[in-house]
Parts: C-alpha cells; sequence; structure tokens
C-alpha cells in the first residue's frame, strides 16, 4: 500500500500547514567559537516551524504558516526569506507589538547548545482566537513541533485547538516532538507530548525520543507502542544511522549516508517536511525512507538553514538517484 492509502486526508490537494514561531538564528561563522566568545556569526531566518515550511515549498512549490509575525527590523527579515521561499504568511496573524525571538548556537562536545532570547517574542503570543480555522480546514496536512507546547501558555491552547480542528476536517496532523532539555523537561510537557501524538497521524521523533516518550528500548517495542498510541506513519530519526519507517504493518531502515557533516541544524525539520510531501505524493514506503533520509542528510552538510542549507527537490532526486544508502526490510523483526 502506498502512504496515502495508509494515511488519506480529506483535501489530498490542501497546503501543507505549518503552524508555529519563526526566529532568527545566529549561528558562529567557527565552529569552535563559543557563546561566551566575541566574533563573527551568520544571522539566518529559523524556527522550527519556519524551516519546516521552507523544506516543504522547496519540494512542494509552496506552503502555508499560521502563526504571529512582527513587524521589527528583524522579523522583516525572516518574513522576506520565508516568502521567497515559497511559503504563504497571508493566513498568519500580524502584529507591531513585541519583537521576534533570537536564538544562539554554539558546538560543544556533547552537540549543539541553543541560548534562547524569545520570552515574550511576537510568536510566543500566538493564541487560539488568531487561528484562522476555516483555512485550516481545507489543508491537507497540520504540522508543528512539540517544543510550541512550552512556549506559552497562548500558544499552547492554539496548538490544542488545531488538533481538534484538524482531526474535525480530516486534515492530517504531523507532530515533531523535537523535545528540548531547555524547555521539555518536566513530566507535565511528557504528558502534553503524548496527548499529541494520540492525536496525531504521523509523527517523526528521534530514536532518542521515542524511547523516552514510550518507555521501550527496542526498536520493534517502540514502534508498536507508538502505532498503539494512534499515529499510522511513525519515522525514527537515528542521526548518521538513518531512519526507520513504519506504517500499514510494514517497516523498513534506510541506513545511514555516506556525506560529510558539517552542521544539524534544520535536519529534523527538513526529514519531517519531507516525510509529510511523501505522504502526499503517495510514495510508497521504501520510497519515502530513500527520500526522507536523502533531505535530511543533505541539510547537514551545509552550515545554517534557511537559506544556506536546505536542498531543492532535484538535489534530493539526485542523491537519490545514485543509490546512497541500503534500505533494509524489517518487518518480520519489528511488526
Amino acid at each position: 500500500m502506498s502512504l496515502l492509502e495508509i494515511c488519506p486526508s480529506s483535501n489530498a490537494q490542501g497546503d501543507i500547514i505549518a503552524l508555529g514561531e519563526l526566529l532568527v538564528d545566529f549561528v558562529p561563522m567557527e565552529p569552535e567559537m563559543k557563546l561566551c566568545d566575541s566574533g563573527a556569526v551568520i544571522k539566518t531566518a529559523s524556527g522550527s516551524s519556519g524551516i519546516f515550511a521552507c523544506a516543504v515549498a522547496n519540494f512542494a512549490g509552496r506552503s502555508s504558516f499560521l502563526g504571529k509575525i512582527g513587524c521589527d527590523a528583524l522579523s522583516q527579515m525572516v518574513n522576506r526569506v520565508v516568502e521567497k521561499y515559497g511559503v504563504d504568511l497571508k493566513n498568519a496573524c500580524v502584529s507591531s507589538e513585541g519583537q521576534i525571538g533570537l536564538a544562539f548556537l554554539e558546538y560543544t562536545d556533547e552537540g549543539r547548545n541553543y541560548q534562547y532570547y524569545r520570552k515574550n517574542s511576537v510568536g510566543s503570543t500566538y493564541k487560539k482566537e488568531d487561528l484562522n480555522e476555516a483555512f485550516l480546514a481545507k489543508g491537507f496536512a497540520l504540522h508543528f513541533p512539540g517544543m510550541l507546547l512550552e512556549l506559552s501558555e497562548e500558544m499552547r491552547e492554539a496548538c490544542m485547538r488545531a488538533v481538534d480542528v484538524a482531526r474535525e476536517n480530516g486534515v492530517l496532523v504531523s507532530f515533531d516532538p523535537n523535545i528540548r532539555k531547555e524547555i521539555c523537561a518536566s513530566a507535565q510537557a511528557m504528558e502534553r507530548l503524548r496527548w499529541v501524538i494520540s492525536r496525531s497521524d504521523i509523527i517523526a521523533p528521534t530514536l532518542e525520543e521515542s524511547q523516552m516518550i514510550t518507555g521501550k528500548q527496542d526498536v520493534s517495542d517502540i514502534l508498536q507502542t507508538l502505532h498503539s498510541m494512534g499515529p499510522r506513519v511513525v519515522a525514527l530519526t537515528c542521526d548518521k544511522d538513518g531512519a526507520i519507517l513504519s506504517a500499514g504493518g510494514q517497516a523498513v531502515w534506510a541506513r545511514g549516508i555516506d556525506a560529510q557533516a558539517i552542521d544539524p541544524t534544520g535536519a529534523g525539520d527538513t526529514f519531517a517536511a519531507a516525510l509529510v510531501y511523501a505522504v502526499q505524493q503517495n510514495f510508497s514506503l521504501t520510497q519515502a525512507a530513500l527520500f526522507c533520509n536523502c533531505a535530511g542528510t543533505l541539510t547537514t552538510t551545509k552550515r545554517g538553514a534557511v537559506g544556506m542549507a536546505l536542498p531543492t527537490l532535484q538535489e534530493v532526486y539526485s542523491l537519490m538517484e545514485k543509490s546512497p544508502c541500503c534500505i533494509e526490510d524489517l518487518t518480520k523483526a519489528t511488526i
């Protein structure tokens, strides 16, 4: 079966819609530069939902964004960048109160470390009353990351209302748990993640996140537990080891691709975008695994995200044609 048969939407030709907050990332020019150091940084449009929306637009030609966007100079920069990609901002709320949130990045031996300046940011003030429910009801799929549930009470309520509207209208719900230790550390936060997962059609956690969510360690147990919670399409991203996709009683593992990873920023969001696009395009599970694996890998080969590292559809297809990884059938072993 194809993914669209397994996971049908009421509006197969509708927009893939990202809900969330746009940010500005400040990325060090030199990888060894720390937040406490002075030096040059790259200023780039960002935010998990913004990266997702731009990646979708790269693949599908367009996407839509729901959230609150600002009028300050940095907001104007980000708005222009995402619109240039093909992201429709017409259904976002515009506010002159507050400024866009900022995120400063450093690379440590343990991985990336973010320092956020987003309290009371314009994006965090988005509330359920701002949601264009009529527009959302016509979409193909709604996607958002788990960190929004802890960003603000207003944003949490908006996300939960958006999930209800999507489910009431046959719009697919795609969810990336996106667990960040900076904001998703409590037991209550984990319960909120599980609430959304139980109402999602498509989820794309990392393997580590899936272990935290399910309390399981074995891949077979993890997949069975996640599917039992509700999602019909489950993807487990495994960093350099590729990704495992499961749907319709089948599971495949797209093994890691040999590529020089420079910066993982945006790779998970691009992978999630590729997965929803693959569902809309009626890919098979094997096709989707290769497509998503190639899209996510290409994102890691350049520094930055929006405007710098997001791959085009042609770049993804070009890598796919090289058969860059083995696709292993895990069905008998896991399902």
